[in-house]
């Protein structure tokens, strides 16, 4: 999981951002969501990379779109993909990342596998042209990508994480996020919230002891796409985290639980909700993310 070989040609369409493309080494076999796209802020003489990851849903590309143009101007070229589901890779007839969270387990893992292969990809891309410093953001469910992407290649200096969390069975039953994946269980006889809890039950041994790709095998399906699992393998120093404290998407116990399993790195908790923390702390976010990068 996770390690798919990834020997792609990539394309390029000249614009004013330029757009890049690539067949996903992690294909579903929609045709679609398989044909991979980023863009890219070439910033002049480049200091380092940054991949951003976006989050989850159907109207936060756009507004999102503010932090690759700064880090452009910071001197960082930014590759700023749409996952997949997302935006232009959404499937026919259906709502931008709605699918990400939809089915069981097993189904939500390979939707998980497929961003984090893509963002590896985006960062082999940004190799390709010369880059080799290079740092990762994720915002909200980018956050949770961007974590495990971390933890799994060594090519990633620092990131930032974003109103972000981990430890699934409280985004699972306690996010105003997943109710469409809450009914989806318990329709399906899958799983319930007292289930979840047994389940859980070994889940911090099990992110204490997580050691290599192939101890993922040995897991319960749930815990191998939780960016807890994966946390203890990315440097304390290396990682910032924002908090939003009035956050309805991402519970407190989440976000808590993976800024632990991080080793408490530095912090900061924002006094606004989860969609306002970018409204309200958009330039305060990329004053701490330039400084953290710079150092």
């Amino acid at each position: 999981m996770y390690m798919q070989p990834r020997n792609v040609k990539f394309s390029i369409v000249n614009k004013d951002i330029k757009e890049v493309y690539f067949k996903s080494p992690c294909p579903c076999g929609i045709e679609k969501v398989d044909r991979a796209k980023a863009f890219l802020y070439e910033a002049q003489n480049p200091k380092g990379g940054i991949v951003f990851v976006h989050g989850t849903g159907d109207k936060n590309f756009n507004p999102l779109r503010f932090y690759p143009e700064k880090f452009k101007e910071e001197g960082y070229t930014t590759i700023m993909p749409v996952l997949p589901y997302h935006f232009d890779r959404t499937p026919e007839g259906e709502k931008s990342g709605s699918r990400l969270l939809k089915g069981d387990a097993d189904e939500i893992g390979k939707h998980f596998e497929q961003c984090v292969t893509d963002i590896l990809t985006c960062i082999d891309y940004l190799q390709s042209i010369g880059i080799y410093s290079i740092n990762i953001v994720g915002i909200s469910f980018g956050g949770m990508i961007a974590a495990i992407a971390a933890a799994l290649d060594k090519r990633i200096s620092k990131a930032a994480l974003i109103v972000t969390g981990g430890d699934f069975q409280y985004i699972t039953w306690e996010s105003i996020a997943t109710k469409v994946l809450r009914i989806s269980y318990e329709d399906g006889s899958s799983c319930n919230r007292e289930k979840c809890i047994m389940a859980h039950l070994p889940f911090d041994n099990y992110a204490e002891n997580f050691n290599s790709i192939d101890a993922l095998n040995d897991m319960p399906p749930c815990f191998r796409y939780d960016p807890s699992i994966f946390a203890r393998h990315i440097p304390r120093e290396n990682v910032i985290m924002f908090t939003a404290k009035f956050d309805f998407f991402i519970p407190k116990k989440s976000s808590n639980d993976l800024w632990e399993k991080l080793n408490k790195p530095k912090r900061y908790n924002l006094l606004s909700g989860h969609l306002t923390s970018h409204l309200l702390y958009k330039r305060f976010i990329l004053k701490k993310i330039m400084k953290f990068f710079d150092s």
